[in-house]
């Protein structure tokens, strides 16, 4: 063991040595003695800072493995906030069906009819081609408007093309149905009169210039299948 003090022994010793200091100048030289003579266990040490460090890289591991699963669990969390997965987006309703079918209205020469029509109201989408038998003509209808008038179902649209004489392209028809066993039908036709404001006005003229007894005199049964909605 040294007994040689370092210099900061010395420097607090000088100033314990000044003024009335000198009792405690002994305790410190007391207790400087004490921590020289007593054995130095430095084999320790390393054995401590392994296993301290061991402690340490155990720690740091297991803070790695928190992030790793912190991170796969992120990947996943529902996006939108709730619990049970993503949300379930609901299909659009589809448009009612308001007739199909191919069939034969046998109203005048007869008349082969190919109709698909859904919706109600002013927003019907669909198609009627219309072909005559006796004079071959044929006109397409771009349907766009139905209306149960008086017990009878009508469907209505512009006439988009045509080489049928009392039905021109541009102007507006519709078919007339009677619900029952057969279905029956009629057509009505605006012809060469002035062109009517939309399709459900073009009803309301038709209604005006004859009523619905004239349609219910000419309905006749159809042949073949049409599929009416409710």
């Amino acid at each position: 063991m040294t007994t040689e003090r370092d210099p900061g022994t010395r420097i607090v010793l000088s100033w314990l040595r000044e003024e009335t200091h000198e009792n405690a100048e002994r305790v410190l030289l007391r207790a400087l003695d004490e921590v020289d003579t007593t054995p130095q266990r430095r084999s320790w040490w390393p054995a401590w800072r392994s296993n301290r460090m061991n402690t340490y890289a155990k720690l740091i591991a297991a803070a790695a493995a928190v992030l790793v699963v912190a991170a796969l669990g992120y990947q996943f969390l529902p996006r939108n906030g709730g619990i049970g997965g993503p949300p379930t987006i609901a299909s659009s309703p589809s448009p009612a069906l308001l007739a199909r079918g191919t069939f034969t209205a046998k109203v005048g020469g007869g008349y082969t009819v190919d109709l698909d029509a859904t919706g109600g109201a002013s927003s019907v989408t669909g198609s009627m081609i219309v072909s005559s038998r006796e004079t071959n003509g044929r006109f397409s209808v771009d349907l766009e408007c139905t209306r149960t008038i008086d017990g009878l179902l009508w469907i209505g649209g512009d006439v988009t093309s045509s080489t049928y004489s009392e039905a021109p392209a541009g102007t507006r028809a519709a078919i007339v149905f009677k619900r029952g066993s057969p279905v029956e039908a009629i057509f009505v036709w605006q012809m060469n009169d002035p062109r009517s404001a939309s399709c459900q006005a073009f009803f309301d003229d038709m209604i005006a210039n004859g009523g619905t007894g004239d349609l219910r005199a000419g309905l006749q049964p159809i042949e073949g299948t049409v599929e009416l909605g409710p």
